[in-house]
């Protein structure tokens, strides 16, 4: 019989094991990485109410800014090279980190975006905490018309993220829009060396940056011999494309950052951009692009994420560019999950198995326990509610009656009989009838005595019987972990016994049966706990009535002894 107990409780949980682990290998498997143990949820909007494309793009690149709010710096590795990012399909995309510094609690990383949408969403994860080699890879981010993208916050100085590797000279650099940023006094010139992925004559193009001009403004932005120009009249962006001049509609910012874009496409149409609205257009030949670019020639300010293209970016795309960092419309922030160690109720199995007869019955001695224990609370607390409930509806009406005899009161009494108040004004007025019977009407100071007496009597008899079978309760709180522990010794005494006749001492020996001799201690407990917090909420509830009835029972006796009162 034991046996078949014990194997058909291991058999339910060995069931409940399997479940759990099936569904712990689903959630792993959908971790990017087992040796990372956080990931944070990252949500595009492409769309409408985000960053504003307006097409599908299979490759956008995005800028993730990084603070203690939405990372804990403390998980990561001091140079981030243990961030993964997770696509939408859950496999690895694409990124590179930009700056990372964990003291400061400030980050930017890169994200390759693939196959955005403008009409849904999409679901990214930042993975990190866990000592893996770093991922970094910048030359992937862009698709492959970008032919430039320079940040200025590598070790190694100002760098072109892009598979072209071109190179540029070196100037100032301070914090900037993401990271470090090339800075200008007006002195300072930028070059970027003629190559041949730079060689894109009479193909449609797009050169965007970053601005924060000083408060004067001026200078070149950018400029190509014989190509194309970016400069500031002022605060007011002018673009030149060969003869053509663009002026902007819109002025800069000064000490602000502002996005300022040049789209040359193949009907001729020149188009300028600032902060993703179109801002001017003009019509020239698509230039020739031989020549070394320049930056900040006579600028004084900033300029950061510069990125220039061999193909004519769509409008929402530019926009879609100005609002591609949190905070901005395109990227927001999600839930984080820690990674959940694998499924172990297997290993509540192997103890359950190891239970000798004498834990099984101290198990089932805990187990009636507490079925007793819970019937009672469910009787209790169903019984309370009642005559809370009927005493409430009892002693409204009784307040408002105008007779102690009157008919509505009597109603309103036999309506609630569960009511401990309604008892004992039936008791009263019980009196009160049989005196009146009996040719007395009125109660003499013997007489309300009496009344008192029989009041109290009936007021004894609720409190046993509220209190009634609450000893189970006190049973089980004190029983149970004796019980418990009862059963604990005796399995450790036989699993001692047992390794001493083997003369085999070991781990492996020993832990099964402490484990299944401590399971009767934690079946005590189980019976123990719910027994004591179930107790005290009834028995605070009882004091309750039995305050209200001894109340009640001076209030009423008072009453009678007014109006019958000789």
């Amino acid at each position: 019989m034991r046996k078949l107990f014990s194997r058909g409780i291991a058999a339910v949980l060995a069931v409940l094991a399997l479940t759990g682990q099936a569904q712990a290998e689903t959630e792993e498997s959908q971790w990017l990485d087992d040796k990372l143990s956080v990931r944070k949820e990252i949500v595009l909007k492409p769309g409408a109410g985000g960053a504003g494309l307006d097409a599908k793009t299979p490759t956008f690149p995005f800028v993730v800014r990084l603070s203690p709010q939405m990372l804990a710096f403390e998980d990561v590795k001091p140079d981030g090279s243990d961030l993964r990012v997770a696509g939408p399909d859950g496999q690895r995309v694409d990124h590179y980190v930009e700056n990372f510094d964990a003291k400061a609690g400030l980050g930017t990383i890169w994200v390759k975006g693939v196959n955005l949408d403008p009409a849904s969403s999409q679901t990214y994860h930042l993975y990190y905490g866990g000592d893996v080699p770093s991922t970094a890879n910048s030359a992937s981010i862009f698709d492959a018309s970008e032919v430039l993208a320079l940040d200025f916050s590598g070790s190694t100085g100002i760098k072109d993220r892009t598979r072209n590797n071109n190179n540029s000279t070196s100037v100032p650099t301070s914090a900037g829009f993401s990271g470090q940023s090339a800075t200008f006094s007006g002195a300072e010139v930028l070059r970027i060396a003629s190559s041949s992925s730079l060689a894109i004559s009479g193909r449609p193009f797009t050169f965007m940056l970053w601005v924060k001009p000083a408060s004067q403004g001026g200078g070149t932005l950018v400029q190509r011999a014989g190509a194309f120009s970016i400069a500031l009249s002022g605060l007011t962006p002018v673009a030149s494309v060969g003869g053509a001049k663009i002026a902007s509609t819109t002025q800069f910012s000064a000490d602000s950052w502002n996005h300022v874009a040049l789209v040359g496409r193949n009907n001729g149409r020149m188009e300028l951009y600032v902060n993703g609205k179109l801002a001017g257009s003009g019509s020239a030949p698509l230039p020739a692009q031989e020549g070394d670019i320049l930056l900040g020639n006579g600028f004084a300010g900033q300029i950061d994420n510069v990125r220039f293209a061999a193909a004519a970016r769509s409008p929402g795309y530019v926009k879609a560019v100005t609002q591609s960092d949190n905070g901005r419309g395109l990227v927001t922030f999600g839930a984080e999950q820690e990674r959940s160690g694998k499924f172990e109720l297997g290993y509540f199995v192997t103890v359950v198995k190891s239970v000798t007869i004498e834990g099984w019955i101290v198990i089932a001695l805990c187990a009636v326990l507490l079925v007793l224990a819970i019937r009672v609370m469910i009787q209790k607390f169903g019984l309370l509610k009642k005559i809370e409930t009927q005493n409430q509806a009892f002693d409204k009406a009784y307040g408002q009656a105008a007779e102690l005899e009157g008919q509505a009161i009597r109603a309103e009494a036999e309506n609630n009989a569960s009511s401990t108040l309604s008892q004992l004004y039936q008791a009263g007025l019980a009196e009160v009838t049989h005196r009146k019977q009996n040719g007395g009407g009125q109660f003499s100071a013997a007489g309300i005595e009496a009344l008192k007496a029989r009041i109290d009597a009936v007021s004894s008899k609720q409190a046993y019987s509220l209190s009634d079978k609450l000893v189970i309760l006190t049973l089980s709180i004190a029983g149970g972990p004796f019980l418990g522990l009862l059963g604990t010794v005796i399995g450790v005494m036989i699993t001692f016994a047992a390794i001493a006749a083997q003369g085999n001492v070991n781990v492996n020996a020993i832990a099964p049966g402490v484990a299944a001799a401590l399971l009767a201690t934690a079946a005590g407990l189980a019976v123990a706990i719910p027994a004591l917090f179930g107790y005290n909420l009834i028995l605070t509830r009882i004091k309750r009535i039995n305050a209200a009835n001894r109340s009640f029972a001076d209030a009423l006796v008072a009453r009678i002894a007014e109006q019958y009162g000789a």
